[in-house]
């Protein structure tokens, strides 16, 4: 399918859309501490709240993306948008951590809405251009999630979290947009998934390589999620301001979404397998280093933290469109688990994340957690040697 201007159009709205939706589900992260403080809640108690949201958003994509492929129409893309700027943008003005929870959780489930359905519109609206397109949908995903701290630190820093509900005006105004530009698809263009769930089920996880990707995709988020999560907590115990903490995170995604944008060229020279090496195991390295020196060395601590997102992001779009044509018939779904699921795996874990953080430090925690892929890179010797390209 050639892309003709109203793919085009649609690419361009669910590529931004995707960069806004992910804002908002990374507003907490730097201003946590302070929310926190303000319920006298505990890290522990927090990293909760923000297990359940991930659940609630990750582990739900995979229903979202088999109902999308079965029904495809626009309703999670613009309904996902904005239930995910409300509710986040509520969390300023919450008043315990059970208000906080469900902010997270309604917010989350916006997040979930928009996912699998939008990254099964773009193969669809992609063509020939798939790998390109898909790179730049996940980078701008990035992007967003990287300004999204950002821009909750700015508010916090100078008018307070309670102005944070302001937020959601552009989120409301976008989802607008995206229900006036993004085309309506005819039931008579596309293949449904006549399979049921527990049988689509079956099929994507009795596939070796489908099983591996996603195993790749959720180390990748163990520790963009940890170190984005996690660093905060310790910068604020340095000393460091809302909107200090928020710019060291927003450079850390940022330079991670270049490494997205830039992995289908990485891939052409090195290969995809090595590409995922690199993705798993250069991570370690760099934290080792920039850990032992984060005291006496601070800037040059910040450059291997932020080399860190870089080399973390590089093999995120090659794992989704591997894993799309793989197993094509279920694009929303694999979207789902590539994109989601393997957030929602790390999500169940961030509650004993931040209980070991709370106990051992929070550096032995990111060296620990740096170390898992490291060792688990071992399974990508049991890919294909060749993309399906």
């Amino acid at each position: 399918m050639e892309q003709n201007k109203e793919n085009k159009k649609a690419l361009i709205w669910l590529t931004l859309g995707h960069g806004l939706s992910d804002s908002y589900s990374s507003f907490i992260n730097p201003i946590l501490p302070f929310i926190v403080a303000n319920i006298g809640a505990s890290l522990a108690m927090a990293t909760c709240a923000l297990s359940a949201s991930q659940l609630f958003s990750s582990m739900m994509q995979p229903v979202f993306g088999f109902i999308a492929d079965k029904w495809q129409k626009r309703f999670f893309i613009f309904w996902g948008i904005i239930l995910a700027s409300i509710a986040f943008s509520l969390s300023g003005l919450v008043n315990n951590i059970w208000q906080l929870a469900l902010c997270l959780i309604i917010g989350g489930l916006g997040v979930g809405f928009y996912h699998p359905q939008a990254t099964g519109f773009v193969v669809r609206y992609s063509g020939k251009n798939l790998a390109q397109n898909m790179s730049i949908f996940i980078a701008a995903g990035t992007i967003g999630y990287s300004l999204g701290p950002i821009i909750s630190s700015t508010i916090t820093q100078w008018f307070g979290v309670t102005k944070l509900p302001y937020a959601a005006t552009w989120g409301l105004i976008f989802a607008f947009c995206v229900f006036l530009f993004v085309p309506k698809i005819q039931s008579n263009t596309f293949v449904k998934n006549e399979n049921s769930f527990f049988t689509t089920l079956k099929d994507i996880f009795k596939n070796k390589i489908v099983r591996i990707l996603i195993m790749v995709s959720a180390l990748k988020s163990l520790v963009t999620s940890s170190f984005s999560i996690l660093m905060p907590f310790y910068w604020k115990e340095l000393g460091y301001s809302a909107f200090q903490i928020g710019l060291a995170v927003f450079i850390f995604l940022t330079v991670g979404a270049f490494g997205t944008y830039i992995s289908s060229r990485y891939e052409k020279i090195i290969g995809y397998k090595n590409v995922f090496y690199t993705s798993l195991i250069v991570p370690f390295i760099l934290t080792l280093i920039f850990v032992s020196i984060i005291k006496t060395a601070p800037v040059l601590s910040f450059v291997l933290f932020i080399l860190t997102g870089f080399v973390t992001m590089l093999s995120v779009s090659i794992n989704m469109v591997m894993a799309q044509k793989t197993m094509p018939q279920y694009k929303s779904m694999i979207s789902g688990f590539i994109g989601g699921f393997s957030w929602g795996i790390v999500g169940v874990f961030l509650p004993l994340i931040g209980y070991v953080a709370q106990n051992i430090g929070i550096i032995k925690t990111l060296l620990i957690i740096s170390f898992i892929p490291f060792v688990l890179s071992y399974f990508v010797k049991f890919l294909p040697e060749k993309t399906n390209n």
